[in-house]
């Protein structure tokens, strides 16, 4: 199933469920200018002696995790600096007030002609290369990670009734109507050591066993996974964001020199950020700087509401460096908040995104990551288990009692419920025990020989065997009144999925122009249509192109993380239909066969993947996916006086992945292929449409369902999200935070000599045009957040007003991501 499936499914279910109460104090308050009572904004807020702290948003507002007794510093440019001390009898939320003044610090040199900001900035780009191989060259500490989401709930709505004793497994926050359930929590400690990472400590749960590896692989791995701000990109959720470091930054943001601060009789330099244009996809905050190296000894950076990243409310992220005894800065700590949500809350567009972290709202989900280091030689003597509880890592220790609220929640049958329709929308496969119904998608399907086909897949679950599965399906047509079947095995021959034995036989209808080697690109494939809804409701006629096949095949699978290699052995038995016949020389044959092996090499290059029960679900990245297939085989005729047919060899190959350019990123899917001997048209690249409103992710959206049939054929698919680059920048149009996106599919091909054909082609698929076919849409995405429109128009006049084509249409499909 699709990412954006998965998605959707993921945030529509978990409307039952809660986020982390924070365990550090918080002194939260306002700075206004003492003269005209206006808030200050980007004002520089730390507790003394550290290089610990914040900055005022243009509300000047501030949040400072704090302990009793610390000395709280106010200092801005143009201001006197304010100092208060936090203690139990201070007022929350806290008015400061700075004074005017217009004296400037200068412990450097500066030219007339160029500004101190501008000196301070050049020296930390000429030493950033420097700073950053430190960093990343740092090859002997120990890493503990923390990671919660929770689901805020309030505590007069209707959960209350569904789940009971709700106090027990939720967290109250403060005296508001909100309490959080946890979904997820994991821990994770690593040592890192002559450049290997070893685990020395790992414990994981959540609510929705079936799903947790989801919201691993769809929020948690995109959040954040590296937060590496000397890199000229952020990668938040599918998003590029420039960093404030990046070689471009000055393009980007405008950069204010803040104050300075004598730590350790060292000058440290505090800069203030924000995108020059707020619409887009930046980053605001502050970071601090050594006067000595210009390393980067604290950075804090969050993404204002206006960046229009989907369901983000907000996000923040805080990372601390400290010095080793080498005098080299490395990670102290890496701190990550996320507030999710389905719709917008009401106060939204009047905040800035970091100040979402804590307005929150019913149904909010709260993310929260705690990476933190050390080179602590002690810690070599610990068990990886008691590290949560050593003082290097105690900060925020996620409690036992947390587990304990999972475990009583996974008890309750609605979240058993969610849990097992989640499974299905991500296997599908409903879990029935020891029986799984499955693949979904192929319980009802219509064509026009069958008319309403209804069907009844299955197969026996882990709870029966864990490395044997039987399966098969019993399927009826309600026009034709016909019953099909088919068998089907796999055996894991090792304790992990190493190698898989499958086998299958059926006997059944199958379209002639499906892609039997899409299969390898995508899972679950919908062989009966294209897999768009939208499209199996508003199609405008029932594909007759089918042919009954009766097929038995045997194949082996060897998986790496890296490279999946399979092949085997098919028999195929095909018949004609009312719309496919088997025509050589005048005579029309009833059927014919075919015997051969196919072959295909996966080169994924580390893309990440969850594995499932004879299942591994891969999620599109910026790695490119490549896939290279071989069939060989023969096709005959049986009977007497039937003519012989030599091999036919069919050479095929794709590349699918993503690419991302700052706030945009395009989508791709090339693939091309030479099929040559005596081979079945039903062998030919035959690229189709549906006949329907519903956009075709790798189909063509203006053909029929028969167009062209080729034997050397390449066809693009390309599909480019602007990210809201140009929508963010028209005034009260940006609040609908649309997207703008622009498609492109094309498609080449031709019959050569090389192709044998051993039966005369379908009239509907015989168009002996080889001109370069083409179509281009322009459309807008993010329409509540859940649609996508497009205009699609074909390309050139070759192909314009013919019988098996639109010249343009409207398309529609459902389509949810970040």
């Amino acid at each position: 199933m699709e990412n954006k499936i998965r998605l959707t499914i993921l945030f529509l279910l978990f409307v039952f469920v809660s986020n982390a109460a924070r365990e550090a104090t918080e002194l939260t308050g306002y700075v206004f200018d003492k003269e005209t009572k206006e808030p200050i904004p980007f004002v520089n807020v730390w507790i003394k002696g550290t290089t610990r702290g914040t900055i005022t948003d243009v509300e000047g507002h501030f949040i400072l995790s704090a302990a009793i007794d610390d000395e709280i510093t106010f200092s801005s440019v143009g201001y006197i600096r304010e100092e208060i001390k936090f203690t139990t009898k201070l007022e929350v939320p806290v008015q400061v007030f700075l004074a005017p003044d217009v004296q400037q610090i200068s412990e450097i040199e500066v030219k007339p002609e160029e500004s101190r900001a501008k000196v301070l900035y050049r020296k930390i780009m000429e030493h950033k290369k420097d700073n950053r191989d430190k960093v990343e060259n740092y090859n002997d500490y120990k890493t503990f990670e923390r990671t919660s989401v929770y689901m805020a709930i309030d505590s007069t709505s209707k959960v209350n009734r569904i789940i009971p004793n709700m106090n027990e497994v939720t967290m109250k926050l403060d005296d508001r109507d909100i309490r959080f359930s946890p979904i997820y929590m994991a821990e994770l400690g690593t040592l890192t050591r002559d450049t290997k990472d070893s685990i020395v400590y790992n414990k994981k749960d959540g609510i929705f066993p079936k799903l947790n590896q989801t919201i691993e692989s769809l929020i948690l791995l995109n959040v954040v996974i590296d937060l590496d701000f000397y890199k000229d990109q952020i990668n938040i959720l599918g998003r590029g964001i420039v960093s404030p470091l990046s070689n471009s930054a000055r393009l980007h943001y405008d950069l204010y020199l803040n104050d300075s601060t004598l730590v350790d009789s060292v000058w440290h330099y505090n800069f203030s950020f924000t995108p020059k244009n707020k619409y887009n996809p930046l980053f605001t905050g502050r970071f601090t700087v050594e006067g000595k190296d210009f390393a980067l000894t604290s950075i804090y950076a969050y993404v204002q509401e206006e960046a229009n990243i989907n369901f983000v409310n907000g996000y923040r992220s805080n990372v601390q460096y400290k010095k080793d005894e080498n005098g080299t800065w490395f990670y102290d700590n890496q701190q990550i908040s996320l507030n999710l949500s389905l719709t917008l809350n009401k106060d939204t567009v009047s905040r800035y995104g970091s100040q979402r972290i804590d307005q929150i709202s019913n149904g909010n989900w709260m993310v929260n990551k705690i990476t933190q280091y050390s080179t602590s030689e002690h810690l070599n003597e610990i068990r990886g288990y008691n590290w949560r509880s050593q003082p290097e890592f105690a900060t925020s220790l996620m409690s036992d009692g947390t587990y304990e609220r999972v475990d009583k929640l996974k008890e309750n049958q609605v979240v058993k419920g969610i849990d097992a329709i989640g499974g299905m929308v991500l296997t599908s496969y409903i879990d029935l025990g020891k029986i799984e119904l499955g693949p979904v998608f192929d319980i009802y399907s219509t064509n026009a020989i069958e008319g309403q086909r209804f069907s009844l897949p299955f197969r026996t679950g882990q709870k029966m065997w864990e490395r044997f599965t039987i399966g098969g399906f019993l399927g009826y047509g309600t026009r034709n009144k016909e019953l099909k079947y088919g068998l089907n095995f796999g055996w894991q021959l090792t304790p992990d999925d190493k190698f898989i034995l499958r086998g299958n036989y059926s006997d059944d209808y199958n379209l002639v122009s499906q892609d039997k080697y899409l299969r390898f690109i995508k899972k679950n494939p919908n062989t009966r249509g294209n897999g768009n809804f939208i499209a199996a409701i508003t199609s405008r006629e029932e594909n007759p192109y089918l042919q009954q096949e009766k097929k038995a095949h045997v194949n082996l699978e060897y998986n790496t993380d890296n490279v999946i290699l399979e092949g085997g052995a098919y028999f195929s038995s095909n018949h004609g239909t009312p719309a496919i016949h088997y025509v050589n020389n005048g005579i029309d044959y009833p059927h014919y066969s075919a015997y051969g092996a196919l072959f295909n090499a996966r080169l994924a290059f580390g893309q990440y993947y969850d594995q499932y029960y004879f299942m591994r679900v891969y999620y599109i990245d910026q790695t490119p996916v490549i896939n290279l297939s071989w069939d060989i085989g023969q096709a005959y005729v049986p009977g007497d006086n039937t003519p012989d047919f030599g091999m036919y060899s069919h050479f095929h190959g794709s590349v699918v992945g993503k690419l991302n350019w700052g706030p945009t990123f395009m989508r791709y899917m090339v693939n091309g292929g030479y099929l040559f001997g005596d081979a079945p048209y039903d062998l030919l690249d035959m690229p189709v449409g549906s006949q329907s409103l519903g956009f075709a992710k790798y189909r063509f959206n203006l053909l029929h369902q028969a167009s062209f049939a080729h034997n050397v054929y390449t066809n693009i698919h390309l599909d480019w999200v602007g990210g809201g680059i140009i929508f963010n920048k028209i005034p009260l149009f940006n609040r609908l935070k649309l997207r703008e996106m622009v498609s492109l599919k094309a498609h080449y091909g031709d019959r050569t000599d090389a192709y044998k054909p051993i039966f005369d082609l379908p009239s509907a698929f015989s168009q002996d045009l080889t001109t370069p076919y083409a179509e281009l849409g322009l459309g807008i995405t993010n329409i509540f957040k859940v649609l996508r429109i497009e205009y699609i128009h074909q390309l050139g006049s070759t192909y314009t007003d013919r019988s098996f084509t639109d010249n343009s249409g409207i398309r529609f499909r459902a389509e949810m991501s970040f």
